[in-house]
């Protein structure tokens, strides 16, 4: 069944109009199990925990802590990190690879903190190696004993990342699976990394079409998860030139462009357009000239 135009366009239009959010929040704090809040500017790791200075009033005092008595955290995404996400968005898998295994190494402190970011630079490493197709390599980083001592969120969703980048025994099975994750996950980016597989795994077994539309719900429905999502535009752009389809395949992309003009993935997006654009001849450039028969004889 071809790919409706009708679909297509309602794709695009959803696309203009739903709002992009940021990831990252503008209170930065450790809460422990006690209940008592603690600026995450003052907090340092140390050998065996971690300690910061809490001021209150004139008064300053020392508190020492262990990742086990941290309840939650709020933390901004860190910026080398954003960078990675746009790394890989923009194909770029091995630079990103090599960048994520050092954020890892400088996040390793905060390891077993519930809501750091380790995890999440673990599995924008997988999510690079599985791109780069090492998917075995990248499952290989969410085995049993590389979660132990995580906190149970953290090892929910490497598992279930684990389930998107493992190396897939039928496309049928797997799509099943990725779906099913996509539904259950509570987490909007691994949902949408799973509907962004879906499209990839359609994609590897000749079946563009619905590559398409899953790489799409990708940029319709998850449009905060911008890294995710303007990776799902582009697939889709691909995909468009695929089937015979390149002009649609543009106004998918002129109609993102439009709509994140500020966005650090416009010069991506650019040259994506450019390479689906038809060439155009330079109306002042005169053609070539040809031997005519008066010349030849």
């Amino acid at each position: 069944m071809p790919f409706p135009k009708t679909r297509l366009a309602f794709a695009a239009s959803l696309l203009a109009l739903l709002p992009a959010a940021l990831h990252g929040q503008s209170v930065e704090e450790f809460v422990l199990r006690s209940g008592q809040r603690i600026p995450a500017e003052s907090v340092k790791p140390t050998a065996s925990g971690f300690t910061a200075t809490v001021v209150t009033g004139a008064a300053a005092r020392k508190v020492d802590f262990k990742a086990s008595e941290i309840e939650s955290t709020s933390l901004r995404e860190p910026a080398n990190l954003v960078e990675a996400r746009n790394q890989i968005a923009t194909d770029k898998f091995l630079g990103a690879i090599t960048a994520l295994t050092r954020i890892e190494e400088e996040l390793l402190p905060y390891r077993e903190v519930p809501g750091g970011w380790w995890h999440r630079a673990r599995m924008l490493r997988m999510d690079a190696m599985a791109s780069k197709g090492d998917n075995k390599a990248a499952a290989a980083l969410a085995a049993d004993k590389e979660l132990e001592g995580l906190p149970g969120t953290s090892v929910a969703m490497l598992s279930d990342f684990k389930t998107i980048v493992a190396p897939a025994d039928g496309p049928d099975s797997k799509i099943s699976s990725l779906q099913a994750l996509a539904k259950r996950s509570t987490d909007p980016w691994i949902s949408a990394r799973a509907w962004l597989e879906v499209g990839n795994t359609n994609s590897a077994h000749g079946r563009m079409e619905e590559a398409i539309k899953a790489w799409l719900r990708v940029a319709v429905f998850n449009p905060a998860e911008r890294d995710l999502a303007v990776r799902g535009t582009i697939y889709a752009a691909r995909g468009m030139q695929q089937i015979g389809r390149p002009q649609d395949g543009v106004k998918l992309l002129q109609d993102y462009l439009a709509d994140n003009v500020a966005s650090p993935y416009a010069p991506a997006i650019q040259t994506e357009t450019s390479k689906l654009e038809p060439k155009k001849t330079d109306a002042a450039t005169p053609a070539p000239e040809t031997d005519s028969e008066e010349n030849s004889n």
